[in-house]
């Protein structure tokens, strides 16, 4: 009699023919359908952006995309495009939603628009606008839960002679209301349907996000500054061994602003800060540290850090991807992808050795309420205590105090895994010296690596296309150079491909960028120096001008 061949390689076994035979194929590994070219903008649906997948949702529908395995629905399409908040589908996608073929929801009344919810009965209790240079506006709003705003975050450049145009929802407006912030004109437009704003005045960048408890609209503006020409800059120093720079450099979306920390080595210390499902801002983090930016990449809902995180020695996350990490410990500093091994128990006998070829295909995801796995892999859902509760093909959801061990389909031992099963890993890194710090975070993409460009992100399973990775945002980055100094940088208006060239002006060999976008922070004596801020992340890395015991 043949042996029974166990349900979940049943299930594995079409994706792996399928990556066998092979076929037509187009980027996100679906097979057999070209690409359409024929995108709608959802102007009204929710999107969210988690680890490897996008979520859009429409009245009352969500469809999720998943990297490498497609949508999770009965149906094959191009992945989404996500551009300010906005997702561009084909056709296909905005029908299953419920809109008509060639539709996409409500337009947006002008170029550069950022369109909020729309519904229920509100006001705009009250306009609040503080700073004289970089400025911030704050709209009050009553009657409008936050998570209706969630599409409003953007964040970008508009140049002279332009408008920010922000479509607000259908509330009252106030009797008297501001025309000015700073340098910056406010026009306010009502015509009975849905009031806007409109922001001009020379060029500005702007970041626009909201906030809640209470329901707050945050405007961040940061005019352009005729005391910081292109070709010039600012130096200062801030403390023995600190020292501050500013200038304006060529990105992707024009000249940005660039602020740099230069710590010279041997002086103080540097260290990660963070805890599970903990987030506060970075100058929080900072407390009692005189630098600090912030770090890696985490999952919104949870807070739970995504990848490798390492606090005095101890591994609170997992590393997952290969991506890249920086670490501190007695080799300095060490910037790298870190290259993992992971060992597999189950019921305490070896199931997968640190020496083995697949030991370079399994990886543990940690990060709670992240998407991990794909179609072509296996994953085992694992409790707070190391029990197996389920076993299936990917991807899956990270449960709460749980992980997810995602495994290749040759690998029989963890396919026959059944619920109930123990499991424990062990990892070994590469480099070596990634094994030996005390402090590390991982985020990504590498960027500089031996003072030459190292930027493939694709090697670290990053997607293309997505706006905090391929479109104009702000960027954090940290960097080494020859003699040892660490380069701490945030700027303003750039991809992630323009910190390479970014990176190895300032003379970096080894650089890396961190969690960028709206977490952009870089802290120095108990000031924010990018921008006006008040994002909560889930971890920092922070320096200390005496050594800690």
């Amino acid at each position: 009699m043949c042996c029974r061949v166990p349900p979940v390689l049943l299930r594995l076994l079409p994706f792996v023919l399928a990556a066998s035979l092979g076929g037509a194929a187009w980027s996100n590994g679906q097979v057999g359908v070209p690409p359409s070219v024929a995108e709608v903008p959802l102007w009204d649906a929710g999107v969210e952006v988690t680890e490897g997948a996008v979520a859009v949702t429409y009245g009352g529908t969500t469809l999720v995309y998943v990297d490498g395995l497609g949508w999770l629905a009965d149906f094959v399409a191009p992945p989404p495009r996500v551009q300010d908040g906005v997702a561009w589908v084909v056709p296909e996608v905005a029908a299953a939603l419920g809109l008509a073929p060639g539709q996409g929801g409500r337009p947006p009344s002008a170029t550069g628009a950022a369109p909020l919810w729309d519904g229920g009965q509100a006001r705009l209790a009250g306009v609040r606008i503080s700073g004289e240079v970089d400025v911030r506006v704050v709209l009050d709003l009553e009657g409008i839960p936050v998570d209706a705003l969630r599409s409003a975050g953007a964040v970008g450049r508009i140049d002279p002679g332009g408008a920010l145009r922000l479509e607000l929802p259908s509330l009252t407006l106030p009797a008297a209301l501001p025309a000015t912030a700073g340098v910056i004109d406010l026009a306010w437009r009502d015509d009975g349907l849905a009031p806007s704003l409109a922001l001009s005045g020379g060029g500005f960048a702007y970041d626009v996000f909201a906030l809640a408890e209470p329901t707050r609209l945050v405007i961040d503006l940061r005019p352009d500054r005729d005391g910081v020409p292109a070709s010039g800059e600012r130096v200062e120093t801030l403390a023995p061994g600190v020292v501050y720079r500013t200038f304006r450099a060529p990105g992707s979306g024009g000249p940005s602003r660039v602020h740099v920390l230069e710590v010279a080595p041997g002086v103080g210390q540097w260290r990660v800060v963070g805890a599970p499902g903990e987030a506060q801002p970075t100058l929080r983090w900072a407390d009692g540290g005189f630098v600090a930016i912030n770090g890696g990449y985490f999952e919104p809902t949870t807070r739970a850090a995504i990848g490798l995180l390492v606090v005095d020695g101890v591994w609170l996350s997992p590393p997952s991807r290969g991506r890249a990490v920086i670490g501190f410990g007695p080799d300095g500093v060490v910037i790298d992808r870190a290259q993992v091994r992971t060992g597999l128990w189950l019921d305490d006998r070896l199931a997968l050795s640190l020496d083995h070829e697949l030991a370079e295909r399994v990886s543990v995801h940690a990060a709670a309420g992240a998407w991990a796995g794909s179609g072509r892999m296996g994953a085992l859902t694992v409790d707070a205590d190391g029990v197996v509760t389920a076993n299936r093909v990917g991807p899956v959801r990270v449960p709460e105090d749980g992980q997810v061990i995602v495994y290749p389909p040759e690998l029989r031992t963890a396919a026959l895994a059944e619920p109930g099963t123990r499991v424990r890993t062990a990892f070994r890194l590469r480099p070596a010296t990634l094994e030996r710090v005390s402090h590390a975070v991982e985020a990504g993409p590498l960027l500089v690596q031996g003072g030459r460009d190292a930027f493939a992100p694709e090697l670290e399973a990053f997607v293309r296309g997505v706006r905090i990775l391929d479109e104009v945002t702000q960027q954090a980055a940290i960097g080494v150079t020859a003699d040892g100094t660490v380069l701490l940088v945030a700027a303003e208006a750039m991809v992630a491909a323009d910190l390479v060239p970014l990176l190895l002006g300032l003379g970096a060999v080894d650089a890396m960028r961190l969690d960028s976008g709206g977490s952009t922070t870089l802290v120095a004596d108990g000031r924010v120096l990018n921008r006006l801020t008040e994002r909560a992340v889930a971890n920092a890395i922070v320096w200390l001008p005496e050594a800690q015991p």
